[in-house]
């Protein structure tokens, strides 16, 4: 298994799925897919140009008739059973297809205009495991749009194709940074769509309701490191948020090509601080001083980061959370966080501390110039952050 591939080799594992956390925000919130094929870019892989899949969460103006089911595409439970997805048993991946969204398909957006933000899935990871984020984030006046990147996500096409990085292809660093580079180039595929939606469509509807003057881009792991390259690359994005994704690889080799060059736009890091005993550690058959060890690769590399960074870089610790806390996996698949063992806060409260946080970032760095306090003061607020400030 590469070092990188988020997917674990265990046993089956039967989980309970609880019901996605409702919005804490005032708007309804609807959501809208489309399928995209870009026709510029060819590779061995996608010699007929690249597919990607673009679903939207933005605030709507009521709640409709038709709630989106969580896995949207029809195949796609089977492509995950098939997958061995995450280790889940079929009854888990059958209650994934039938679990409800809180949100309404092709609802008309609410009047107005609404910054966007751009979304990168984790390597391996399906856009569905993100819809507790999308949908909190939309109900409090954000447009959020997944980008889901051929062979970096799981996905399913409506011509009933599958795409997967079945060869771990991207897992090791080297290849790794070029997809970084490739996925970002997605993120800027989807934002030039959308600037040209057809008027009649869907996906038109929610493009005339993005202030395109506010975009940013956010991401989870691998996705993490995407947002942060593509904020660099393309101008439009004015901001960044990389949830819980590690910038270099046991062998300090860097993991994007942005690591060693720094950041010029405001960024902020919000990672896991899972919660070890000594006993737990010893249970694991390391150390703490082995624990330690094992991030001196990361620290050393973000060091270098944050040195050379021209832009305001903030960093932030949420305490009780762990690497797929920054997903719908607390509600869906908790074993995927048991499993490494810590002590981690409750689902719905490491659900409002990382919203609250990544809502506290873009509210200030998106909104109109000195909206919003931003991170500095929420600590005090939210005990489990801990801010570091630029």
């Amino acid at each position: 298994m590469s070092l990188l591939c988020l997917a674990l080799t265990v046993a089956t594992l039967a989980d309970t799925v609880a019901p996605l956390p409702k919005p804490s925000g005032p708007l309804p919130v609807g959501t809208t897919i489309a399928y995209l094929t870009d026709f510029r870019r060819h590779d061995t892989h996608f010699p007929n140009g690249r597919p990607i899949t673009l679903q939207l969460w933005y605030p709507a103006q009521r709640v409709g008739t038709t709630m989106a089911r969580y896995l949207v595409e029809p195949r796609l439970g089977d492509v995950l059973k098939q997958q061995q997805y995450y280790g889940m048993d079929s009854a888990t991946l059958d209650r994934w297809a039938q679990l409800v969204t809180h949100s309404s398909i092709d609802a008309p957006p609410a009047a107005g205009r609404y910054p966007l933000l751009a979304f990168s899935v984790g390597l391996g990871v399906i856009r569905a495991n993100y819809t507790s984020i999308a949908e909190e984030l939309a109900s409090h006046g954000y447009v959020v749009a997944i980008v889901e990147s051929p062979l970096q996500g799981l996905m399913a096409l409506p011509d009933g194709r599958t795409v997967v990085d079945s060869t771990g292809e991207y897992g090791e660093p080297g290849p790794h940074r070029i997809g970084v580079q490739e996925w970002a180039g997605d993120i800027s595929f989807a934002l030039d769509t959308l600037s040209r939606a057809r008027r009649s469509s869907p996906l038109a509807q929610v493009a005339r309701a993005i202030d395109t003057t506010r975009i940013g881009a956010i991401g989870h792991s691998s996705g993490g490191l995407v947002a942060i390259a593509a904020c660099e690359a393309d101008r439009r994005l004015r901001a960044c948020v990389n949830m819980d994704g590690g910038v270099a690889g046991p062998d300090h080799q860097p993991l994007a090509d942005f690591v060693t060059r720094g950041v010029s736009k405001p960024t902020l890091f919000l990672r896991s601080q899972p919660l070890y005993d000594d006993t737990t550690l010893a249970r694991r058959g390391i150390t703490r001083e082995q624990w330690v060890q094992r991030g001196e690769a990361g620290r050393v590399a973000f060091d270098t980061l944050r040195m050379r960074s021209r832009g305001p870089l903030w960093v932030a610790l949420v305490a009780g959370t762990g690497h797929f806390s920054y997903s719908d996996a607390p509600f869906v698949m908790p074993s995927a966080i048991a499993r490494f063992g810590g002590r981690i806060i409750a689902p719905s409260r490491g659900w409002t501390v990382i919203t609250t946080a990544v809502r506290a970032f873009f509210d200030r760095e998106l909104g109109p110039r000195g909206s919003g306090s931003g991170l500095r003061d929420l600590p005090a607020q939210v005990p489990e952050l801990t801010v570091s400030v630029p």
